[in-house]
C-alpha cells in the first residue's frame, strides 16, 4: 500500500486510484496529486509516480521502529543522568546523617558495615526518582559495602547495558575517590558495589569501586 501526504495537514492518504486529488482528512487538493504530476512527467509512467512521490508501507513501519528506538534512547539518558546522583545521595545520606562515623569509631569495621547497612534497609525499598528504586544495602565479607537498585519502567532488552556503564560509572568512581564523606570507606581500603536489575528483576550490570580504582598515586 502506497500513501500520499497531504502538505496542508499531513495526513496520510492511502493511494486508491490515480485519480485521487483530495485530502480524505481536511478535504484540501493534494498538492502532489498525480493528475498534476504527470503533466510535469509525461514521460513517467503511474508506477513511477507512486515510487517517486508516495509513501510506503515500509517506510512508515521503518519510521515506527526509528521512533521507539528513539524512545528507548530517550529514556536511557534520562536516568543515565540520575544514577551517579543516586549513588552519591544514598552513600552520603547513610554514612553521614545516620552518623555511621560513630559506629567505626566505636567498633570494629565489620560491624560497622552491618549497622550502615541496616540503618539503610529501615527506609527501603525507597523510590530514589521516577525510574529507580534503592532495594537495599548489604555488608558483604572482605569489606565490600553494596547498594541494590531497581529501574522500575525499564526491561534489560530495552536498554544498551554496555553504554549505560561506561557513560555512568566514571562519574561513580570519582565520587568514591574524591568525595570528602568516603574518606572513612577509603581508609578502610573498602569496595563499594552498585548492583542494578530491571523492572523484571533481572540482572542488568555492576558497578564496582575497589581500593585500587581510588588510592592515591604515590
Amino acid at each position: 500500500m502506497e500513501y500520499l501526504k497531504c502538505n496542508k495537514c499531513g495526513h496520510l492518504n492511502k493511494l486508491k486510484t490515480e485519480y485521487q486529488v483530495f485530502c480524505a482528512d481536511c478535504n484540501q487538493k493534494l498538492d502532489n496529486n498525480y493528475s498534476d504530476w504527470i503533466r510535469k512527467h509525461s514521460d513517467k509512467s503511474f508506477e513511477d509516480f507512486k515510487r517517486i512521490e508516495c509513501i510506503s508501507e515500509e517506510d512508515i513501519n521503518r519510521v515506527k521502529l526509528e521512533k521507539q528506538k528513539n524512545a528507548k534512547r530517550k529514556g536511557a539518558k534520562y536516568w543515565i543522568g540520575l544514577i551517579a546522583t543516586v549513588a552519591i545521595v544514598t552513600i552520603t545520606t547513610n554514612l553521614v546523617n545516620f552518623s555511621v562515623t560513630d559506629f567505626f569509631k566505636e567498633a570494629t569495621f565489620d560491624k560497622a558495615m552491618m549497622a550502615a547497612a541496616s540503618q539503610v534497609n529501615e527506609s527501603c525499598p525507597i523510590m530514589i526518582d521516577s525510574e529507580t528504586r534503592l532495594d537495599n544495602a548489604i555488608a558483604l565479607p572482605n569489606k565490600v559495602f553494596q547498594y541494590n537498585y531497581s529501574l522500575i519502567n525499564y526491561f534489560k532488552e530495552d536498554l544498551n547495558l554496555e553504554e549505560v556503564k561506561e557513560q555512568i560509572e566514571p562519574g561513580i568512581i570519582n565520587f568514591v575517590k574524591t568525595n570528602p564523606d568516603m574518606k572513612i570507606q577509603r581508609d578502610f581500603k573498602s569496595t563499594i558495589r552498585y548492583t542494578y536489575k530491571d523492572k523484571a528483576g533481572i540482572h542488568l550490570f555492576t558497578i564496582e569501586v575497589s581500593p585500587e580504582m581510588y588510592k592515591e598515586k604515590s
